[in-house]
């Protein structure tokens, strides 16, 4: 069952495993987890000497303790208090649409926030735009997931709920809220054939954590079915589908953002390629450097996945080559880029609203580890390009299958496509709509989400 078909169980109610869970095989398994934490700990420290992000973790969690008992003073405890935990940045974004639906139901909630990953704090605080949720009255990262520091956090926060995103849930936080008869879910939960959590020497230990939990919202019928082989506990599964959809769409339809004056008066049609690589960067200049001898009145806007200065001059030396000029984002104020000019985002955070200017999108990542996000350009009616590998993305994979999306693997495939669409506005049009109706037909899974959540709070209650 895809993501976006949504139900229950085959007879529409939620299905609960089986069988309650292990009890001794969760001890041993526990103790040995337990007993790793030293030895994984002095790795890392090892490991952050030549791994920045690593060292940027390590360093974020100094005088955590400190910061945890300050943030959590601060605390209002007017209203039930919601505790998320979000991996990174992926997870994060997930997460937003069930906070904030969760915040504006009647009597609300205030909301605690952890990450595990640098980088998602990093985007939290420096990056993120809608970051001031006004329900969140903590963010902090999580402490590594002692015993200890799963007894602290619990008595610091002392939630009403906690809510797990994707898989990233830790043993003794789990077992010890369970404990403590906090009421913990799962959202947008998802577990692939293969993973390690299904096998032989995993599968007892995982299945006796997820069945502490009072809910599973997996994101398609696929993942449900392998959480309720893994799961050997009471707990409810249900299929809700995927929150990031719901995302995509609650930002474009808030957004106030437009493009950049500059960029919309210069009358282009805008080829947009956004969170590029090298490699990408190489096959799009390729393709529109022969695109413009056939259509004069394309542009090309260029949004790095990485915007650093290394990356920047790395980019002008690929446009030099082509015999393009470079012109930076942020130099261009009230003044139209030149007409053979290439502009090229210079900082992060505007990406949304360059799709906005576009008439077709190219989506980077797509020739190294897998595709980016392909639902923020599809869902503004932009038909869109990418490389190959696409295995990491249901919706880019479906997105080809509607025709909304092209595969190119050469610049010469991304000329001839954007051609063909260009001289065609109808063509355009119709592919460009086609993609957006699949965005919109997927969303919907943040409010079932909040319906079980609110099911868990009312029991606590």
């Amino acid at each position: 069952m895809p993501h976006g078909d949504i139900a229950a169980a085959g007879d529409g109610r939620p299905r609960r495993a089986s069988r309650r869970a292990g009890g001794p095989r969760v001890k041993i398994e526990l103790a040995v987890y337990n007993a790793l934490l030293p030895a994984a700990g002095l790795a890392a420290r090892i490991a952050a000497v030549w791994n920045g992000k690593i060292a940027e973790g390590l360093a974020g969690r100094r005088g955590l303790r400190e910061r945890w008992l300050a943030g959590a003073s601060r605390l209002e405890r007017r209203s039930p208090l919601a505790w998320f935990h979000v991996s990174s940045v992926g997870e994060f974004e997930q997460a937003k649409p069930v906070m904030s639906l969760l915040a504006e139901r009647p009597g609300g909630v205030e909301i605690a926030l952890t990450f595990f990953s640098p980088s998602g704090m990093s985007y939290y605080e420096r990056f993120d735009r809608s970051k001031r949720i006004e329900a969140i009255s903590f963010v902090d990262y999580l402490p590594v997931d002692t015993p200890g520091n799963a007894r602290f956090c619990l008595d610091a926060l002392r939630p009403d709920l906690l809510v797990y995103v994707k898989f990233d849930i830790w043993p003794n936080i789990v077992l010890e809220a369970a404990k403590r008869g906090v009421p913990q879910a799962l959202v947008a939960g998802t577990l692939s054939p293969g993973s390690l959590r299904l096998s032989r020497i995993a599968r007892g230990f995982y299945g006796g954590l997820y069945s502490r939990l009072g809910a599973i919202a997996a994101i398609s019928e696929e993942d449900a079915e392998r959480f309720r082989r893994g799961v050997s506990g009471g707990v409810e599964i249900t299929v809700a589908g995927d929150t990031r959809f719901d995302q995509v769409c609650r930002r474009i339809d808030t957004s106030t953002a437009r493009p950049p004056g500059a960029v919309a008066a210069a009358g282009r049609s805008w080829i947009v390629a956004g969170s590029t690589w090298p490699k990408d960067e190489a096959l799009v200049v390729s393709g529109f450097r022969s695109l413009r001898k056939e259509r004069r009145g394309t542009g090309l806007i260029l949004v790095p996945h990485e915007p650093s200065v290394e990356r920047l001059a790395e980019i002008r030396r690929t446009l030099a080559s082509a015999g393009l000029p470079f012109r930076p984002l942020s130099s261009l104020g009230d003044d139209p880029p030149g007409e053979d000019e290439v502009v090229v985002a210079d900082g992060v955070g505007y990406l949304a609203e360059l799709y906005r200017a576009g008439r077709i999108a190219y989506v980077g990542g797509s020739l190294t580890t897998g595709v980016h996000n392909v639902m923020e350009p599809a869902v503004l009616s932009l038909p869109v390009f990418f490389g190959p590998r696409i295995a990491n993305s249901y919706e880019a994979r479906r997105l080809v299958d509607l025709g909304a999306a092209k595969i190119v693997r050469t610049g010469a495939d991304f000329a001839r496509e954007a051609l063909a669409l260009l001289a065609d506005p109808d063509l355009l049009a119709r592919t460009g709509e086609t993609g957006s109706r699949f965005i919109r037909k997927h969303c919907g899974a943040a409010p079932r989400c909040v319906d079980l959540l609110e099911t868990l709070l009312a029991g606590k209650r």
